[in-house]
């Protein structure tokens, strides 16, 4: 039997995910310059009081739509396992691991517009928290070449050069398959991405 306790977390959980998603198409629509609190509430149907229940301001909601995509990319970020023999080969679960993570962010197109929009907005202090998430996201993938080497599964490199190059590569994907009218399935693009990633585009 579910509790009221637990029923009542449930429902204020649910509220937050109501506001988030609106306040992710809202900062879409209008970049974060544009957004308003009046305009997520409107997008949320809720009371302005509402959404200081969850929320103190524009930036503390904007930060939690960062914090929220953070820890779903670290979710389909881990270790390559090598030790198991039941798993399936290093290269395999790269892929898997590859295609996760942008099925995640291009089926989101909010959160992939808000993203792409590092570098455009005028305000400074969204542009220093998404530059931030940007410097974390390069942070997982040095730290995933590290990894590699040491199992040899990729060769010898400069870990934050190449994960500065393979995050460029990534955000210029993003932006193709958020803004091309008939985007072509995340699994070839990721498999084009690999051929390119682990033998350059030379014949």
């Amino acid at each position: 039997m579910v509790s009221t306790a637990d029923a009542g977390e449930r429902a204020k959980q649910e509220r937050r995910r109501q506001i988030l998603s609106a306040a992710k198409a809202v900062f879409a629509e209008a970049g974060y310059h544009g957004a308003s609190i009046h305009a997520i509430i409107e997008r949320a149907q809720i009371a302005r009081g509402t959404f200081y229940l969850y929320f103190e301001s524009k930036a503390a909601v904007f930060d939690s739509i960062l914090d929220q995509a953070m820890a779903d990319l670290r979710a389909r970020l881990h270790r390559i396992e090598v030790d198991d023999a039941n798993a399936p080969p290093p290269q395999v679960q790269l892929r898997e691991q590859v295609v996760a993570t942008l099925d995640y962010i291009v089926g989101d197109r909010a959160l992939a517009t808000l993203l792409l929009s590092a570098g455009h907005t005028p305000d400074v202090d969204a542009s220093e928290r998404l530059d931030t998430f940007f410097r974390e996201v390069r942070d997982l993938l040095r730290r995933a070449l590290e990894t590699g080497m040491e199992i040899g599964l990729v060769r010898k490199c400069q870990p934050e050069l190449v994960a500065a190059a393979m995050l460029g590569m990534t955000r210029g994907v993003i932006d193709l398959l958020v803004h091309q009218t008939d985007p072509a399935r995340v699994d070839e693009v990721v498999s084009e991405m690999l051929l390119v990633a682990l033998r350059g585009v030379l014949a």
